[in-house]
C-alpha cells in the first residue's frame, strides 16, 4: 500500500484491530485489496458479522419502567430487522403513503389497501439517510406477457426512515409472526407493550462510534472494491459487445416500462458522505472468454455486484453513518489515540480528515442535497 503518503501522521497508538485493517494486517483486508483473490459468500458472512447487527446478545430497556410507566425500548428498529430479513420473515405494513413519486407497471394491478410479502433486503440510500425494507410484495399481481397468466409478487421498497434520517410518518406498524427465539427474546426483556414493541430509534445512538471500528473500515474498503470489480465487468461487456458478441434473446420476458404519477415537490435535507482514501487495490481480475457465454458470465458477475453484494454491505455502514451524523458527528472514539479531525480543501471540497496512517486517511464531509419527493 503506496502512493498516498499523507504527512504530518501521528504516531500509530490507536486499537490493534483498527491498526490491523490499515496497515493490511487483517486477512480480510488482505483478500479484499486483491483484486486477483475472488469474494466469497464466506468472507462476505464474516464480515458483515463483525457489525453486530442484531438483537442477540442484547440487554435493551424494557418498555416500561419500574412504575410501570411507558419508555419505549432503546433496542433500535434496524437491529431487530436485519436477523428477520436474514431468514426472509414475513411481514405486513396495513398502512403506507408513498414518499416518492408512485410508479405503477400496465402489467400490474394492486388488491386491497394494505402491503406483506417476505423481507427480501434492507436497503440504504448512498446520499441520503433514508433506509428502506425491501419485499416481495403478495398484494401485487402481475401479467405475463409470455404465458398470458397472472402471478403474485413483485418487488417493493418502503421507506421506514425519510430522506433527512428521521422516521418516516408514512408508516405506522409493521406487523409479523415472531419466531420462538424473537419472541422469547421480547417476553424476557419485557419489550411488549401490549401486543406490539414500540421503537424509540431505528439505529442506536451509541453506534456513532462504530464509524472508527474495524469492521466499519472494512467494509469500506470493500465497497470500493466492490464498485471498482463491477466497473471492470462492465468495461469487459463493452469490450466483447465491440466484438460483436451480444445477449441471447432468450425466452425472456417483454419489458414493461414504469410510469411515474403524481405531482412531486423538491426539497433540500442535510446529509454526511464519509469515505476511506486508500489506494490499496491491486492485481487484476480474470478476463471471461472472447464468447457469448462470457458476455453473460461479465453480466451477471457485474449485477450480483451492484445490485446485491454493495447494497447489503452498505446497509451497514450507512446506518453506522446515520448514527455519527445524528449522534456523534465531530467527536471521536476514545480508542483512537487522541487522533483530531483537521479541515482540509480538495479540488474546491471541504473535508474533515483523520489521517490513520502513511497510506490511509478517513474523512467525511456534510452537505445539503435536494431530493424529488411527492407532494401529495
Amino acid at each position: 500500500m503506496s502512493g498516498l503518503k499523507f504527512r504530518g501522521r501521528p504516531p500509530i497508538k490507536i486499537a490493534g484491530s483498527v491498526k490491523d485493517v490499515i496497515t493490511l494486517r487483517n486477512p480480510y483486508a488482505q483478500d479484499i485489496v486483491d483484486r486477483g483473490t475472488g469474494l466469497t459468500e464466506e468472507i462476505y458472512q464474516a464480515i458483515l458479522a463483525q457489525s453486530i447487527f442484531s438483537w442477540e446478545g442484547r440487554n435493551p430497556a424494557p418498555a416500561l419502567d419500574l412504575d410501570g410507566n411507558f419508555q419505549g425500548t432503546d433496542l433500535d428498529l434496524l437491529s431487530f430487522l436485519v436477523p428477520m430479513a436474514e431468514y426472509r420473515a414475513v411481514i405486513e405494513i396495513p398502512h403506507y403513503r408513498n414518499r416518492r413519486k408512485v410508479v405503477r407497471k400496465a402489467n400490474e394491478r394492486k388488491i386491497g389497501t394494505n402491503q406483506f410479502g417476505p423481507i427480501n433486503a434492507l436497503i440504504s440510500n448512498q446520499k441520503v439517510f433514508s433506509f428502506s425494507v425491501r419485499i416481495i410484495d403478495n398484494t401485487i399481481v402481475r401479467l405475463s406477457a409470455t404465458t398470458g397468466r397472472e402471478t403474485l409478487g413483485a418487488w417493493r421498497n418502503y421507506m421506514i426512515v425519510d430522506c433527512d434520517g428521521h422516521w418516516y410518518d408514512g408508516w405506522d406498524r409493521i406487523v409479523f409472526n415472531p419466531i420462538a427465539e424473537e419472541n422469547s427474546f421480547l417476553s424476557e426483556k419485557g419489550l411488549w407493550t401490549g401486543n406490539a414493541v414500540y421503537f424509540t430509534n431505528y439505529v442506536h445512538p451509541n453506534r456513532w462510534q462504530s464509524v472508527f471500528g474495524a469492521p466499519h473500515l472494512l467494509q469500506k474498503i470493500l465497497i470500493e472494491r466492490l464498485d471498482d470489480e463491477a466497473h471492470f465487468y462492465r468495461e469487459e461487456m463493452k469490450r466483447l459487445e465491440a466484438m460483436g458478441i451480444h445477449m441471447p434473446s432468450g425466452d425472456r420476458e417483454a419489458y414493461v416500462p414504469a410510469v411515474s404519477e403524481g405531482a412531486t415537490e423538491k426539497i433540500e435535507v442535510a446529509t454526511m458522505e464519509m469515505s476511506v482514501v486508500t489506494n490499496a487495490l491491486h492485481g487484476a481480475y480474470p478476463s471471461v472468454a472472447n464468447t457469448q457465454q462470457g458476455l453473460i458470465q461479465a453480466y451477471n458477475r457485474q449485477k450480483k455486484l451492484t445490485y446485491s453484494e454493495k447494497p447489503r454491505v452498505q446497509f451497514v455502514t450507512r446506518a453506522n453513518e446515520a448514527a455519527y451524523f445524528q449522534y456523534g458527528l465531530g467527536d471521536v472514539a476514545h480508542w483512537m489515540g487522541g487522533r483530531l479531525w483537521i479541515s482540509i480543501k480538495e479540488k474546491r471540497t471541504e473535508w474533515n480528515q483523520m489521517v490513520l496512517s502513511n497510506d490511509c486517511a478517513l474523512r467525511y464531509r456534510t452537505k445539503k442535497v435536494s431530493e424529488h419527493v411527492s407532494a401529495e
